[in-house]
């Protein structure tokens, strides 16, 4: 089935108002949410504000009911200014979209409106950053089965705000073991190491926890018993779409940054933008951020669309363009010499970022395997 996309009358609005709030509420924080260790509850608050955070729910559910198309174009719009308020609107959503799809009445009830009004942070478990797999099988959180649900023992994971969620999506798949569960942080057995400090999106922490003779009972089941292997490649599917979705904005930033720049510095009596190197580099860079953003735009139609290619073109984007932005920002830091490598500017922030993209949600080399085997059966 071909996907086709245009923006219509309403996304381009839609746009203009992202870029306004962008420019209003987040962009004066952009320093302070980059630079500080610990999550920046006032972003969500200020995203939740302007109905970001539940825009992947539909109407019934209380949620805007938008598709895959209007929220990359949203996250796009955040992460030219600031990726790691980016980060905590896609990983918002996914959490609301994920309990409004599979969660039980009772779990609806306790965390969905929470979420979509910024008052709970969610988090999950990641794929380990070192695995070339995206099958739940092969995460290495494991338990067993009780009368009354699940027993964990000597189980590690590492989880996305951690130190932070309220609520917490975890996966276990081994064996019989399938499945996901949708828990609170302060459950007894679950202990949380410490944030690392990471190179990008230090707000946005990935921590390694430990589940200790920790009892989960079945009514943290989300789905039924046994789906765990679907919901987890609906959320890496959708996770990956949404990462491709951010990337883009990253490199949209980078270049947009990168061409003022050029215009302003001069060397020799002249600014550098008239120098033949700077415009080659600054053509290559566009290339490339118009080419995923293409991509982008096609994938986020073909999520709408829900087309039976969506699950191979989620994993081609999401490497394509996190490869193509880490090279747009990349020569962006050329672009801008020496003031590019500095904390006080942006782009050195936005090269930290495109990075990320390309180990979150599954690593690029887990999505290109994925990719090799729809190709080749």
């Amino acid at each position: 089935m071909e996907t086709t996309y245009q923006l219509t009358k309403k996304q381009n609005f839609f746009q203009k108002n992202i870029e306004s709030f962008v420019k209003q509420k987040i962009a004066p924080r952009v320093l302070e949410t980059d630079q500080r260790e610990g999550f920046p509850r006032e972003i969500l608050d200020q995203l939740a504000g302007n109905r970001l955070l539940g825009m992947l729910v539909s109407k019934d559910a209380g949620g805007e009911g938008a598709g895959f198309f209007d929220f990359c174009l949203a996250l796009e719009g955040i992460a030219e200014v600031c990726p790691t308020s980016a980060l905590i609107c896609a990983t918002q959503d996914m959490g609301a979209r994920i309990i409004s799809k599979e969660g039980t009445p009772d779990q609806k009830e306790a965390y969905l409106s929470k979420l979509m009004a910024g008052e709970a942070v969610f988090g999950y478990v990641l794929p380990q950053l070192d695995m070339l797999s995206l099958v739940l099988n092969d995460i290495p959180l494991s338990g067993s089965k009780e009368d009354e649900g699940f027993l964990f023992n000597d189980s590690e994971c590492t989880i996305i705000n951690g130190d932070a969620a309220d609520v917490i999506c975890l996966f276990a798949g081994n064996g019989d073991l399938a499945n996901g569960f949708l828990i609170e942080s302060g459950i007894q057995g679950l202990a949380v190491a410490e944030p690392k400090g990471m190179t990008g999106a230090e707000a946005r922490c990935m921590c390694r926890a430990v589940l200790d003779n920790c009892r989960i009972s079945k009514q943290y089941v989300l789905g039924k018993e046994g789906e765990g292997e679907k919901i987890w490649s609906e959320l890496l599917l959708e996770g990956s779409c949404l990462t491709a979705g951010i990337a883009l904005g990253i490199g949209q930033g980078a270049l947009d940054y990168a061409i003022r720049y050029s215009k302003q510095r001069e060397q020799f009596g002249l600014q550098i933008a008239k120098f033949q190197a700077v415009r080659i580099l600054l053509a290559e860079m566009a290339t490339k951020v118009e080419a995923v953003r293409h991509f982008v735009y096609k994938v986020a139609a073909a999520m709408d669309q829900n087309s039976r290619d969506r699950h191979k073109l989620c994993s081609m984007a999401k490497t394509f363009s996190s490869k193509m932005i880490m090279e747009v920002t990349t020569d962006a830091i050329q672009v801008c010499g020496g003031y590019g490598y500095m904390k006080d500017y942006p782009q050195q922030k936005m090269m930290r970022n495109a990075q990320l993209t390309q180990v979150i949600n599954g690593s690029n080399q887990s999505h290109q395997l994925a990719t090799s085997r729809w190709l080749l059966g």
